[in-house]
């Protein structure tokens, strides 16, 4: 690891004239460690767009070295809820930058305080309609491969995501709320679940927060509908929930041809969330 104080003599040197010194450089910032992005604020206005994208591969790399040292935090905490708003906030920082200065916790005590002045009494479906009406965040349908689609920050911003990323924002919001909303690992497309008058409702965030009752799912072919009705009733862990977000955002990357990214979160999945 290159010393903090030898940082100010590589960054007057990441553009000099002769080549040897320049791959001494690159060698120099690529040993520095995972802490490289957040020491170079420091000199943010001598970086300029040029010197930034000498820098990318390496900052990159950095980003993956944090995250990797990073990623158990989020198994320290109690709550299920913190735990994926942990792990959120960790992909987020990946993908946008350690010092990224938007916060998930803050967008979302946003989303939640601005609910709560339009609809103070509001309930769980109030809230699904406030998402995803008159907030009009939607499934994103063109641009589904983006990786960015497993990026809250990116969902909450942009108003359009995965069915799993914009069920995330409808659970956490309402856990700030006070509000009773949980995940629905259903094969292929991710609902949310909650309780009205005692019956359980399945919210599709992608699809405008329709809501599904169990009757809609025996559209399934009969047989199936016993293991369809067990998939339904079953409890979605944070973990859970935490998994099939890397899983799709390994094959964002992947389908992008990102296959540095796609490995490295494969990797993550397979050695440090599943136990």
């Amino acid at each position: 690891m290159t010393d903090r104080t030898q940082l100010p003599y590589l960054v007057s040197l990441i553009d000099d004239e002769t080549r040897e010194v320049r791959e001494e450089v690159l060698k120099g910032l690529s040993n520095y460690g995972p802490s490289l992005e957040e020491d170079l604020q420091e000199f943010s206005e001598a970086l300029d767009s040029h010197l930034l994208d000498f820098l990318k591969p390496i900052l990159e790399n950095n980003r993956r070295k944090w995250l990797n040292e990073n990623w158990d935090s989020w198994r320290n905490l109690s709550e299920e809820n913190h735990q994926l708003e942990e792990a959120l906030s960790l992909i987020a920082k990946f993908q946008y930058g350690v010092t990224y200065p938007v916060k998930l916790g803050r967008l979302l005590d946003q989303l939640s305080e601005e609910f709560r002045t339009l609809y103070p009494f509001g309930n769980e479906i109030d809230l699904s309609n406030f998402l995803f009406n008159f907030k009009r965040m939607k499934g994103e349908k063109e641009d589904y491969y983006n990786p960015f689609n497993s990026n809250l920050i990116y969902v909450i911003k942009e108003k359009k995501g995965l069915p799993i990323s914009l069920a995330c924002v409808y659970i956490l919001t309402a856990d700030r709320l006070s509000l009773d909303v949980k995940g629905c690992n259903f094969p292929g497309h991710f609902l949310a679940k909650t309780v009205v008058d005692g019956e359980s409702v399945y919210i599709d965030c992608f699809n405008g927060g329709k809501m599904l009752f169990e009757e809609d799912f025996k559209t399934v072919a009969d047989e199936t509908f016993d293991s369809i009705s067990d998939i339904l009733s079953k409890n979605t862990t944070a973990k859970i929930i935490i998994q099939r977000i890397l899983n799709n955002l390994a094959n964002a990357y992947k389908n992008v041809d990102d296959k540095i990214n796609s490995d490295f979160i494969s990797t993550l999945l397979r050695t440090k969330t599943k136990d």
